[in-house]
């Protein structure tokens, strides 16, 4: 006999969206610090940081539980499936195997039983997290996060503030203005444009970020509106947090492939690290650049 529960586990894979909602709540403020109550408490002066609807953020991070110490599958498989997918405008559609030596009586006994079952298993929720289909795309979500997180990779490394248009050129961002520049492009009168226009763009893209982070903290994702909860990103935290839970997946995905389990391709894998190794191949290439430069002045 099928087993309905496995079958159904199978076919709920997370979609893009639900998986980049679990990335937005890292780089969360209000859900930092909804973390470190939780968990070691707060000083006194992040109590008097606390928004003034951090009730709301508390619910939400109860709901959610515990990001940080876990991978997203992991996540996913405890608590984010039941948590995000309920009932609301969604129709699941499952690989149903058949076995075409069986009787055609006995195949349509069988899927009767299978489609009852399914339907006893999977009751109607209605979950706290509203998960939107609105026009912000996936690409423009991850396209944030990967400033938010380059930025914090980049000024830890450097020990200093990076440029809101260097950033535009170290990361994926789509702007025809980044062809004027180089990461190491000096300031002169033909970039300047270009350098200011870039620098009002990430200051955008980041000022978005974090409206999307901190309506996500407070169950509702993607939404761009603005919020003022008189927090900001910790640029270096959210990077850390990002790359903590990025390697604990890949862990857990590690012992499912050795084990012989089916794993899926994470969006991670599938869109950014490519985009991660196209760019560690341009800094490559501008390094290299620059030695030869400086060998031929010397």
């Amino acid at each position: 006999m099928i087993n309905v529960k496995t079958l159904l586990k199978s076919a709920q894979n997370p979609s893009d969206k639900e998986e980049i909602f679990t990335d937005y709540l890292l780089i969360s403020p209000s859900y930092q610090l909804a973390h470190k109550l939780r968990t070691v408490g707060l000083t006194k002066e992040e109590r008097r940081q606390q928004p003034k609807d951090f009730k709301k953020v508390l619910e939400v991070y109860d709901t959610c539980g515990d990001l940080i110490s876990q991978s997203f599958d992991s996540w996913w498989d405890e608590r984010g499936r039941d948590l995000l997918r309920t009932n609301q405008n969604r129709t699941d559609l499952i690989a149903y195997p058949v076995d075409l030596t069986a009787s055609v009586t006995k195949l349509v006994k069988e899927f009767t039983e299978f489609v009852t079952q399914a339907k006893l298993t999977k009751k109607a929720r209605i979950s706290s997290i509203q998960i939107l289909s609105n026009k912000i795309k996936v690409g423009a979500l991850q396209a944030k996060l990967e400033l938010i997180n380059e930025k914090g990779r980049i000024e830890f490394r450097t020990g200093k503030r990076i440029e809101h248009w260097r950033l535009a050129i170290q990361t994926d961002l789509k702007s025809k203005w980044k062809s004027a520049l180089t990461p190491t492009s000096g300031k002169t009168a033909a970039n300047e444009q270009a350098r200011t226009i870039l620098g009002v763009l990430v200051s955008k893209h980041l000022k978005e970020a974090l409206w999307i982070a901190e309506n996500a903290a407070r169950g509702v994702f993607p939404l761009a509106e603005p919020i003022e909860t008189g927090l900001d990103f910790d640029f270096y935290t959210s990077f850390r947090l990002s790359s903590r839970m990025i390697g604990m997946s890949a862990k857990e995905r590690n012992r499912k492939e050795q084990a012989g389990e089916t794993v899926r391709k994470t969006y991670y894998e599938r869109k950014v690290k490519p985009a991660i190794n196209r760019q560690k191949t341009i800094e490559a290439l501008v390094e290299a650049r620059l030695k030869i430069e400086r060998l031929n002045q010397s």
